[in-house]
């Protein structure tokens, strides 16, 4: 099975618009929302092609809620870590060819739960063949918490792809657990 991290978990709605008009209504007619983030996509598509992928992340409140029913509707496994604050939306407006879009900073994870993910996830990684890491860190984590994730992986002869950027892909190439992947977005 593979094992995807998603730490900034999100609910992607998507507003598709003719045209744009600023300082005024705009009213749309169809609404998409989907469970969303990086490692879901990944997750996903894994799941599109069959693979065994279970997801896993931090998770919380009613948008928290809504991503593992929409998981549910379509039979994706996940164990998320619940925390005490909300899982934030990302709204894109689609218009004239063009994407705006609206991303909400997510959550801050305490020291608690930061640790007590960790711990979730030493659990999980026994059954698993391979750790797909991606996307951005929430509030209140270190930049080199996706280390602690890659040395755990390493520690139990689990292979990691890293799909991250900015200081957290700085850090984790300077780690002397490197992982087996990387897809870097901006370095």
């Amino acid at each position: 099975m593979i094992l995807t991290l998603t730490l900034n978990l999100s609910v992607d709605i998507s507003y598709p618009l003719e045209e744009l008009h600023i300082n005024t209504i705009n009213r749309v007619s169809q609404v998409s929302k989907t469970a969303g983030g990086k490692g879901l996509n990944v997750t996903r598509v894994l799941d599109q092609l069959n693979e065994n992928v279970l997801a896993t992340g931090f998770i919380g409140g009613k948008i928290g809620e809504f991503i593992e029913s929409k998981l549910d509707e379509h039979e994706v496994s996940h164990s998320f870590y619940q925390i005490k604050g909300e899982t934030r939306n990302c709204i894109a407006i689609l218009h004239s060819r063009n994407q705006t879009e609206i991303l909400e900073k997510g959550p801050t994870v305490s020291r608690e739960e930061a640790n007590g993910f960790i711990n979730h996830l030493k659990h999980l990684i026994i059954k698993e063949k391979c750790v797909v890491i991606s996307g951005s860190l929430p509030d209140g984590l270190d930049t080199n918490y996706y280390l602690k994730i890659i040395d755990i992986c390493s520690t139990n002869n689990k292979p990691t792809v890293l799909d991250c950027s900015g200081l957290a892909l700085k850090a984790a190439l300077k780690n002397s657990n490197k992982p087996t992947v990387v897809k870097p977005n901006n370095y």
